[in-house]
């Protein structure tokens, strides 16, 4: 028998959005650079503060939408 194996869609995602917003932060001007950093890093850590499906479904959200705004400015950008 084939064992069945779980792909982990949301570990995979937070990590493209983590990849792109390092990017996005490495062509980024200072302040732009600030408030990308000061988003992310309260995505990830108000789940560890505040436990909550909703809070951690929210912040899940919303580091992918950092990640794919991060990757169109890359795109702009160059």
């Amino acid at each position: 028998m084939i064992p069945i194996v779980q792909i982990p869609y949301k570990a995979i995602g937070t990590l493209l959005a983590i990849v792109f917003i390092v990017l996005a932060v490495y062509y980024a001007e200072t302040k732009g650079r600030i408030i990308i950093l000061s988003l992310t890093g309260m995505t990830f850590l108000l789940p560890i503060l505040f436990s909550s499906f909703t809070l951690n479904f929210i912040c899940w959200l919303v580091r992918i939408l950092i990640g794919i705004g991060c990757y169109i400015y890359l795109k702009i950008k160059k």
